[in-house]
């Protein structure tokens, strides 16, 4: 049995190789690595129950996002984790290349925000998934919806 010590930084491991040789590479090829093949994901992108499940879900997602952002690239700000769980707060960034959301690519940039909530399984490999990303500030950076005015104190 391994200590709590040694699974935490197995599972920050996994998290930072995850996001440095298959996300930000675009290599989906990669992700069994790291992902379980009955890995859930319980984060909305707007796609049927279950679409974003496995592996096969996580390439489609990731697909989509590197499609419309050939550049993507998710950056690790901290990680907190214990046994059970880790939580990365996130950087993503990336420029809009190709259709997102059914908009046409703007040629604009995007950088926000977000949060990663991960489970593993006895083998080290993600088995869920939880996510915060910040979709209406990327769409606010695009141009694809209009920035809130702010009103001036009287």
């Amino acid at each position: 049995m391994f200590s709590n010590t040694v699974i935490i930084e197995r599972n920050k491991t996994a998290i930072r190789n995850l996001l440095s040789e298959v996300i930000n590479t675009g290599r989906l090829d990669l992700s069994e690595r790291y992902l379980a093949a009955d890995r859930v994901d319980h984060q909305d992108y707007g796609l049927p129950s279950g679409a974003a499940d496995g592996h096969e879900g996580f390439k489609r997602v990731l697909g989509l996002f590197r499609d419309a952002f050939p550049d993507l690239k998710l950056t690790i700000d901290f990680i907190v984790a214990d046994e059970e769980k880790l939580v990365a707060y996130v950087t993503t960034e990336g420029t809009h290349l190709g259709s997102f959301m059914g908009a046409p690519a703007t040629g604009k940039r995007f950088k926000v925000k977000g949060t990663d909530i991960f489970a593993f399984n006895e083998a080290g490999l993600v088995s869920d998934h939880w996510g915060a990303f910040d979709a209406l500030g990327v769409m606010m950076q695009l141009g694809l919806v209009p920035a809130p005015q702010m009103q001036q104190a009287a």
